[in-house]
């Protein structure tokens, strides 16, 4: 019993401090576990920006990876969730964040944000017009999420 006791507090202990890597994003669980614990435990909402932007990162490097390999189906399903992760950082950042200060979190993820839409204009060019579909819809929802962040940051 003690020898397990010690194993959890070693492994959370690793944990907490970064040296874990995340694991892969991947289309059956969207999110993986890690990222999931980080986002509920974060302290702040500027913190759990940080993550979102960083699974948003995860997610760009994830299609861009999966476009070379040309596994269509993958890039459908991160595409998907991507879009879904979009949609649920908005919904946390316009719930929590102090609109009367300017959040360098913020500024940082529309920046990044703006660079995936940036990729994703130039990938769904080389792409066929049915899988033209997919990515006009992520465009949608990912120029939404960014007009969103800007207003956020800039009209008060």
């Amino acid at each position: 019993m003690m020898i397990q006791s010690c194993l959890i507090l070693l492994a959370l202990a690793l944990g907490s401090q970064g040296s874990v890597a995340p694991s892969p994003v991947t289309p059956a669980g969207c999110l993986a576990d890690l990222d999931k614990q980080r986002l509920s435990t974060g302290a702040g909402i500027e913190k759990r920006i940080k993550i979102c932007k960083e699974i948003s990162d995860r997610f760009n490097k994830a299609v861009t990876q999966a476009e070379k390999k040309e596994m269509t189906e993958e890039v459908w399903a991160l595409l998907a969730c991507w879009r879904d992760h979009l949609a649920a950082s908005l919904k946390d950042i316009e719930t929590n964040i102090n609109r009367k200060k300017r959040s360098g979190a913020l500024k940082d993820f529309e920046i990044q944000l703006r660079k995936s839409i940036r990729d994703m204009e130039d990938s769904r060019v080389k792409v066929s017009d049915q899988g033209s579909s997919h990515y006009a819809a992520w465009l949608d929802q990912a120029n939404a999420v960014r007009k969103k962040f800007v207003e956020m940051l800039f009209l008060r």
